[in-house]
C-alpha cells in the first residue's frame, strides 16, 4: 500500500503557507485515508473558544451542524478524547483535533462498521501536522504586540476581496446585501503620549485601541495594525451610511475609554466602498486622504472619501513625468 504511513499527506500539508491550499491538502489527505469515505470536518481557524469552528468541506454527504452543536461535540471529546457511538446499524467516529492540549475542531465519519485503529490513527497523525502547520501560518499573519493582522497580511486581504467574483456579499444578519469597506484609524496626538508618559505607556495604548476597534467589529470582518498608531479595517456594512455608523461607534468607544495615566484619547478615520478594482496602493490613498481630512478638521471625527472634492489637474498640464 503507498502511502501507508501518511509520509506523502505530512510532506503536502507542511508544504503549504497559505490557508486554502492547507485546507485542501488537508481534505486530500482526508479523502485518501483508508475506510473514511463520508466525513465533515470542523476546525477553529482562529484558536479562541468563543468563535465557531468552520465548516472546512461544505460539500459534505453529511447534514452540516449548527455552531452550538459542533461545540458541544468539541466540549466531549476534549474531555474523552476519541469517542465512538452507534445508532440504527451506523457508526459515527469523533475524531478531535488538537493544538497545544486545545481541541480546535473535529473530524466526523460515519460508517457501516467501526473504524479500524489505525486508521484513526492516521487522521489523528495527520490532524496534529494540520493544527500546528495552521497555527504557524496564523501567527505569521499577527503583529506581535496587537495580535491583529498585520502589514503584510493587509495587502494581501485587500487583493483577495476586490479580485473576487463581487463587492456584494450575502446578508449575515438580515435580507440586506453587504458591500466591503476599507477604512484607515489612527489615534489623535500619540506622539505627545510618548513624549510625556513613555513608550511603555505609548505601547499599552496602542494594545488598547486595539482591542476596543476589535471588540466593535464583526469576527468575519479584518482588524490590521497597519502601521505604529495607524489601523486599518476591512469591514462589509449594507451602504455608506451604515459604515459610518460602525466607525463612528469606534471612535466613541475609545473616546469614552479612561486610559491608564493618559485618561481620555481620541481617535481619527477615513473610508471608502470597495466599489471597483484599483491597485491597494491607490485604496489606500483615498483613505488615507480621508483620514487626513479628518486630521486637518479637528480630529475625533470620521470621514468618506466620497465627501472630498478632489480637483483634477488639467489636461494640458498633464505632459511630463510626475513625481510622488
Amino acid at each position: 500500500m503507498t502511502n501507508s504511513c501518511g509520509h506523502e499527506w505530512i510532506v503536502s500539508i507542511t508544504q503549504q503557507e497559505e490557508e486554502p491550499d492547507l485546507d485542501q491538502a488537508l481534505l486530500s489527505a482526508i479523502t485518501e485515508l483508508p475506510d473514511i469515505e463520508d466525513f465533515a470536518l470542523y476546525v477553529n481557524k482562529h484558536f479562541g473558544k468563543d468563535i465557531p469552528p468552520l465548516l472546512l468541506n461544505p460539500d459534505s454527504s453529511l447534514e452540516p451542524l449548527e455552531s452550538q452543536e459542533v461545540n458541544l461535540i468539541l466540549q466531549k471529546v476534549a474531555k474523552n478524547k476519541i469517542r465512538i457511538s452507534s445508532a440504527f446499524g451506523h457508526y459515527t467516529s469523533y475524531i478531535p483535533t488538537y493544538y497545544l492540549g486545545e481541541v480546535i475542531g473535529v473530524l466526523l465519519v460515519e460508517s457501516e462498521y467501526e473504524l479500524p485503529e489505525r486508521s484513526i490513527m492516521l487522521a489523528v497523525h495527520v490532524l496534529n501536522v494540520y493544527a500546528n502547520q495552521l497555527a504557524l501560518i496564523h501567527r505569521s499573519r499577527l503583529d506581535p504586540l496587537t495580535e491583529l493582522l498585520n502589514r503584510q497580511t493587509f495587502d494581501k486581504k485587500v487583493i483577495e476581496i476586490i479580485s473576487g467574483d463581487t463587492f456584494i456579499t450575502s446578508t449575515r444578519s438580515s435580507s440586506k446585501q453587504s458591500h466591503w469597506f476599507l477604512a484607515l484609524l489612527d489615534i489623535d496626538h500619540f506622539k505627545r503620549v510618548n513624549d510625556n508618559f513613555g513608550h511603555v505607556i505609548g505601547d499599552e495604548v496602542i494594545l488598547l485601541v486595539a482591542r476596543l476597534i476589535k471588540n466593535s467589529f464583526r469576527i468575519d470582518d479584518f482588524i490590521f495594525r497597519y502601521g505604529g498608531e495607524e489601523f486599518a479595517v476591512l469591514f462589509q456594512a449594507s451602504d455608506e451610511h451604515d459604515a459610518r455608523n460602525m466607525l463612528n461607534r469606534v471612535r466613541c468607544n475609545v473616546a469614552e475609554y479612561p486610559f491608564p495615566q493618559v485618561n481620555n484619547l481620541t481617535i481619527s478615520s477615513g473610508f471608502l466602498a470597495l466599489s471597483e478594482i484599483d491597485m491597494v496602493s491607490v485604496l489606500v490613498h483615498k483613505a488615507d486622504l480621508a483620514l487626513y481630512h479628518s486630521k486637518n478638521n479637528g480630529r475625533n471625527q470620521v470621514t468618506a472619501y466620497t465627501e472630498l472634492e478632489i480637483e483634477q489637474e488639467p489636461d494640458s498640464v498633464d505632459d511630463g513625468i510626475e513625481l510622488f
